[in-house]
């Protein structure tokens, strides 16, 4: 009887069929492709050589996986014999062995066909895909080594039991380690093309098709998502903290690990298949239109495809000599028609190639003179400079949206990293190291990508590369927390500094040029308000359903879900934010045009251009201020609770949205030095002040020191002409300073005192007062960066 209820337990059933349908299902998709291109385009490439090599190791994964339900996989142990755990053993490493190459096989396949779309497009388009299947390909070659060498020795890995001695990487956490390098690959893959085809030369209908065949590709992530979801389900059976080297079985000999894993690997042969699928579905048009122009049905079916493309049909004026048939007449539609069709005016572009349009009908794309891709360079967007404040408007909603999504990201970031440092027990050192890591990614932003994106290329092009950045950084939080590795642990962190700093470069003289050059310093205290609104609300209302007890390794599951969910958060923004018109300012405009962005020239004081000056006396505030500000961090940290952090994040905020107002009737010079000197008399009360009034006192000098930073960033920008992006880029690299003020800051906190820490600010505040008094104090330098009413004031020689 027990036996019976067992079989019916039994989870092979399920398995099979599932893998039977989804080989077979790829086979058929391979089979039409094959014929799609052997038979009628008589044209054979390297993405189908690639293609079939992934569905022959789907078939062998397949294969190992169905045996392996014959010894036992998807049963509960004890149906399963002793005799049958050797073999078993051996097809599960069979099938992880095999993993890696056939997703590496496949989106090999689908990125060489995209290399074939760039012929008719820039190079920026050639050089991500390249990027991306360099990356594809050393991430598979990595994970499948790893996957040969789970144990050791590797014969160890068949056996049962375990030899004495030998250790084994969990076959649980290395697929879930993995797990974001496939989730970013397919969202790359996903996202790559839509730019290209959403502006094609062909009417709307035609392209939303179009764009809905190469999008098939979501259901692959989704197959994905499931499948990390029954791996961790499969993990929590015997959850522990970081075995990554020690772990003696390899949890085969976890209780029921082959009823808890069956159901992954099931869905890991789903996936594999699925994507073997997705990627042969582009390719099957001329099957498709060959069967339409030969079944008895043909002129209904092909009316219903008029119908929906909207197009005409053509004859080829010019054939390729040995290709043309009957149905590639009838199935290629000439993009002037299309256009006719649609009833719009379009530039007539060039076609791509032949090959590719009997595959996919892609029609005809824009010109070079049109912006295909405006994410490779600004030449053609609309110039901000003379921006009336109501042509600002809708520019500054979408950053502006942008920012408290940002901020929103950040403060979950920042709970979760928290979460992160107490169950992984790090020491005060490491928290400290990993703290610096994060600013130490302002400086490597600054000096890569501020001098290769930022110059080259737009605004819009540098914040989509932020968001990129910020996405991986988050993302390689998750393989850390599977493995337990403090190393991963602070290169997200670096990674992620290196994406907020990318941000603020592409965010901050995008918002200090896009409106009325009055009040830059206003629009810059606002943006950031909105941004520090986003942090505050995460911290009232994510920060507690967050995590279960703290402490618990369990908590981790979920928290590798938020990092997941702050990741497609952003990736999302980014391609929202891509389709959205932002104008821009090429260094030309700023050298040209009036008010306070004009060239820099005279006054000077002594041989230096006074606009030079400033950004000197800006870089060296901005080198006080960004310590003083995370040295606070760390003082929260220490010192507050939950609600009190939220407190302080609130009169953060609000000391910006204040200074805001108040400059739109006020000289910004002013409203800085009160707000220096505020912060400084603040800062000195809570040098005095005891534990109970120390909360207090500390909120009051984040109300007081939160305008330095924007204001400071807007005025340095005055008067730079051309040189408005390097300075926003120096000004951003200066944020680096605070790496070095925390591991000072944490040795005195680490003496149970904060008092010598609030003297440390102290003394990093008064320099900074320097900057507010020659502002009021020189006379060529209020010229320089008091507002200009009148536009024609500041007009060059």
């Amino acid at each position: 009887m027990l036996s019976e209820i067992g079989q019916e337990n039994s989870r092979s059933g399920p398995i099979v069929a599932a893998a039977i349908t989804v080989v077979a299902l790829s086979l058929f998709a391979v089979l039409l492709r094959l014929i799609s291109r052997l038979a009628l385009i008589r044209r054979a490439t390297l993405d189908d050589l690639f293609i079939v090599v992934a569905w022959l190791i789907a078939l062998a994964m397949s294969i190992a996986l169905c045996l392996g339900t014959h010894y036992g996989l998807g049963k509960h142990d004890q149906y399963i014999r002793l005799d049958w755990r050797g073999t078993l053993n051996r097809l599960q490493y069979v099938f992880l062995v095999l993993y890696n190459p056939a997703l590496m096989a496949t989106k090999t396949s689908i990125l060489i066909f995209y290399l074939s779309l760039t012929s008719a497009t820039r190079r920026f388009f050639k050089l991500a895909t390249i990027t991306i299947l360099v990356v594809v390909n050393v991430a598979g070659c990595v994970l499948t080594i790893l996957n040969i060498i789970q144990c050791l020795p590797i014969d160890a890995a068949f056996q049962y039991p375990r030899p004495i001695g030998a250790k084994c990487i969990s076959i649980l956490n290395l697929p879930l380690a993995s797990a974001p390098v496939n989730i970013i690959t397919d969202l790359v893959i996903l996202l790559l093309p839509l730019p290209i085809f959403t502006s094609l030369g062909i009417p709307r209908k035609q392209k939303i098709v179009l764009v809905f065949i190469f999008s098939a590709g979501i259901f692959v992530t989704v197959v994905d998502v499931v499948r990390i979801a029954y791996l961790q389900q499969a993990s929590q059976i015997g959850l522990y903290w970081g075995n990554l080297s020690d772990t003696p079985n390899n949890n085969i000999e976890d209780q029921n690990f082959f009823w808890y894993t069956s159901k992954s690997l099931m869905w890991s042969i789903v996936e594999v298949n699925i994507g073997i699928t997705c990627a042969c579905i582009p390719t099957l048009k001329p099957v498709v239109s060959w069967t339409a122009n030969h079944l008895p049905l043909r002129n209904c079916i092909w009316t219903s495809r008029m119908d929906l493309l909207s197009t005409s049909r053509q004859q080829l004026e010019t054939e390729e000599p040995g290709s043309t048939t009957e149905w590639l007449e009838d199935t290629l539609v000439d993009g002037r028609n299309n256009r006719q069709a649609d009833n719009r005016t379009e530039p007539e572009g060039e076609h791509l190639p032949q090959s590719l349009q009997s595959d996919i009908d892609l029609g005809t794309v824009q010109t070079p003179g049109i912006v295909v891709f405006d994410y490779v360079g600004s030449s053609n967007l609309e110039s901000m400079i003379d921006f009336s404040t109501k042509q600002s408007i809708r520019p500054l909603i979408i950053i502006n949206t942008l920012c408290f999504i940002i901020g929103f990201a950040e403060g979950n970031l920042w709970d979760l990293t928290c979460k992160f440092s107490a169950l992984s027990e790090m020491t005060q050192l490491e928290i400290r190291v990993t703290y610096a890591l994060y600013y130490c990614g302002y400086f490597v932003a600054a000096s890569t990508l501020g001098w290769i994106i930022l110059p080259k290329y737009s605004f819009k092009a540098t914040i989509i590369t932020g968001l990129w950045v910020y996405s991986c950084g988050v993302l390689i939080f998750w393989p850390s927390a599977v493995l337990g590795s403090l190393p991963a642990f602070m290169i997200s962190n670096l990674i992620v500094g290196t994406g907020i700093a990318t941000l603020e470069m592409g965010i901050n003289p995008f918002v200090a040029l896009c409106g009325r050059p009055e009040f830059p310093e206003a629009r810059l205290n606002f943006s950031y308000f909105v941004r520090g609104l986003g942090g505050t609300i995460s911290r009232f209302v994510v920060q507690k359903p967050i995590f279960g007890t703290l402490g618990n390794p369990r908590t981790l599951v979920i928290a590798q879900w938020e990092y997941l969910g702050l990741a497609v958060l952003c990736i999302t923004s980014m391609l929202v934010l891509y389709y959205l018109p932002l104008p821009d300012a090429s260094d030309e405009d700023l050298a040209s045009h009036s008010s306070g962005w004009v060239a820099v020239g005279t006054p000077r004081i002594r041989q230096f251009s006074v606009a030079y000056v400033t950004l000197g006396f800006g870089i060296a505030t901005q080198l006080c201020y960004k310590p003083v500000e995370s040295s606070i961090g760390m003082i929260e940290v220490s010192y507050m609770g939950l609600y009190t952090k939220a407190g302080a994040q609130a009169c953060f905020t609000a000391g910006r949205l204040v200074a805001a107002i108040v400059m739109t009737f006020l000289k910004p010079r002013h409203v800085l030095a009160f707000f220096q000197f505020a912060s400084v008399a603040a800062a000195v009360a809570a040098s005095q002040a005891n534990q109970k009034g120390i909360v207090v006192d500390t909120m009051l000098v984040l109300f007081f020191i939160s305008p330095i930073y924007p204001t400071t960033l807007g005025i340095c920008l005055r008067g730079l002409g051309s040189r408005v992006k390097p300075a926003s880029v120096l000004v951003v690299a200066a944020s680096s300073s605070a790496a070095i003020a925390i591991s000072v800051l944490g040795n005195l906190l680490d003496r149970s005192t904060c008092r010598r820490a609030w003297l440390l600010m102290v003394g990093l505040l008064i320099p900074m007062i320097v900057f507010p008094l020659y502002l009021n104090l020189m006379p060529v330098a209020r010229k320089q960066v008091d507002p200009a009413k009148d536009k024609k004031a500041h007009l060059p020689n």
